[in-house]
């Protein structure tokens, strides 16, 4: 008995169960299981002394604990092992053929295709993908105009989320092995309008209980960038801030963040009803750009509010109305180019005399410069907006990849009215 209930001890101290292999584990609760009953039994034999009943019984129930821990970690083990034997050898992806400024000939070029399913290098992790939107940088993607292009056959997505259903090795990614996450990223490779999704162990974020895949799907592009955006104005010191694409997914979350940080906001739309959505989500100041008076008023804000930071979703002529209407040594963030037309409208005095410039704003680059820690807590923090329902990325439709190139042609034409998820795979 004695020997028993030692050697036991000393086979979990040696194999830890970070480092035993499967064999091992189940060689280790062997020995527990012939051990366990003998000590047990020994209870009825123990001295009266309540010291000692009170040692022994501490004894027992450890060996307790440490044996209902191997029993959970083998019924993971026996999990991981299930759902890599579910990894079929070829999946469905939506394949972009060509690129085309044209979206409606893009999008005739887009093909469900079957694909063998990707294997996980050292430091990634096997995504199956339960949700991924469409956003206004894909359709930018597809036509041939983004920052980065890939090689042809491409599978486009630059974000999604799903569970991590293998590793291809390291700490990290064994870690996230099936947990939910949000993930994506800019490589030159397939990206999350499929079934399955190779992505960087370290970019992915695990998603919180309460958080669903289909929320989880949109948490990096517009959120982050919302976020990033505000605390740069917030770190330098900016007491208001212009946004134009105001009634947007991602202007919505600036109008809340703005909010929280205490820094007044001047929101440009389009349209009265967009005029009407931002009121009711508490905006103050909305200004309509297709007003007759709207420049002039744009001027009276910025004035009255010293704004000194813009950020720009438009380009073209409305980022130097934004950039001449705004104070002295402002600067204005360019992060969208919806009207495909290039900056125009600068004043020569006012990047002079006025100190004022005007920069590109990237969210792959913040993110590189960030870092994980950084990038981290922002994460966190927006996944509690989620989950409070202050951040909400409207849906319009839910779509089968086959269903997904006429859905496209419908977003781009309203994108106010919300987003296309695409559910790759049944669940």
């Amino acid at each position: 008995m004695s020997w028993g209930f030692h050697a036991g001890q000393r086979i979990l101290k040696r194999f830890s169960i970070d480092r035993i292999s499967c064999i091992l584990r189940a060689y280790a609760l062997r020995i527990f299981q012939f051990c366990l009953p003998a000590i047990v039994e020994t209870k009825s034999h123990l001295p009266t002394n309540g010291n000692q009943v009170a040692s022994r019984g501490g004894w027992v129930s450890k060996i307790y604990r440490n044996f209902n821990s191997i029993k959970t970690q083998r019924n993971l083990i026996k999990e991981k092992v299930i759902m890599a034997a579910s990894i079929p050898s070829e999946m469905r992806v939506l394949e972009l053929e060509n690129y085309h400024e044209d979206i409606t000939k893009t999008v005739e070029g887009l093909r469900v295709v079957q694909k063998p399913t990707p294997q996980p290098g050292s430091g990634q992790v096997l995504v199956r993908i339960e949700a991924a939107p469409c956003n206004p940088s894909d359709l930018i993607f597809m036509q041939g105009l983004y920052g980065v292009k890939k090689t042809l056959p491409a599978v486009p997505g630059w974000e999604g989320a799903g569970t991590v259903v293998a590793s291809g090795g390291g700490m990290m990614g064994n870690w996230l092995k099936g947990k939910r996450v949000a993930c994506g990223g800019q490589a030159d490779s397939d990206g999350t309008w499929a079934e399955y999704y190779i992505a960087d162990a370290k970019t992915c974020v695990p998603l919180r209980k309460g958080i669903s895949s289909e929320k989880g799907a949109t948490l990096i592009i517009n959120p982050l960038t919302a976020w990033a955006m505000v605390d740069t104005a917030k770190k330098g010191g900016h007491r208001a801030i212009v946004q134009t694409a105001a009634a947007s997914q991602l202007g919505r979350m600036v109008v809340r963040l703005a909010k929280d940080a205490g820094i007044a906001l001047i929101n440009v739309v389009r349209r009265q009803e967009q005029e009407d959505l931002l009121k009711s989500l508490g905006a103050e100041v909305v200004l309509n750009s297709e007003s007759e008076d709207f420049e002039a008023r744009l001027r009276e804000e910025c004035l009255r509010l010293k704004s000194t930071m813009g950020f720009d979703a438009v380009c073209g002529e409305m980022t130097g109305k934004i950039f001449s209407a705004m104070a002295p040594g402002a600067t204005v963030l360019v992060y969208g180019v919806l009207s495909f037309e290039p900056a125009s409208g600068l004043d020569g005095g006012d990047l002079i005399f006025g100190q004022k410039r005007v920069e590109g704003f990237w969210l792959t680059d913040w993110v590189r410069k960030a870092g994980f820690v950084r990038v981290f807590q922002a994460t966190g923090q927006i996944q509690k907006h989620i989950a409070a329902g202050s951040f909400a990325t409207q849906v319009r439709k839910k779509l089968k990849l086959e269903d997904v190139p006429a859905g496209i042609l419908e977003y781009q034409k309203e994108m106010t009215a919300g987003k296309i998820l695409i559910i790759p795979k049944e669940m």
